[in-house]
C-alpha cells in the first residue's frame, strides 16, 4: 500500500521524509507527537492517514 512517506511533495515535487511534530502544533489538543510527511526541500507538511485517525477524537484548540 502506497503511504505519504511514499510520495513526493506536491509544491515542488521532493522526496517526502517522516518527522515526528507535537500533536498540538497540528492544532489539537493532547500530549505526545505524531507523525507526518515534510518536503526538506520547500518545508510543506502532510498528514498521514494514520495521524488523522489518532488526532480525529481529540478536541481543536
Amino acid at each position: 500500500m502506497t503511504t505519504e512517506f511514499d510520495l513526493g511533495c506536491a509544491t515542488c515535487g521532493g522526496a517526502l521524509q517522516e518527522r515526528s511534530v507535537d500533536a498540538e502544533s497540528l492544532g489539537v489538543g493532547g500530549e505526545g507527537t505524531v507523525p507526518v510527511a515534510e518536503c526538506p526541500e520547500c518545508g510543506d507538511r502532510y498528514v498521514p492517514e494514520q495521524t488523522l485517525h489518532r488526532i480525529g477524537g481529540r478536541k481543536r484548540t
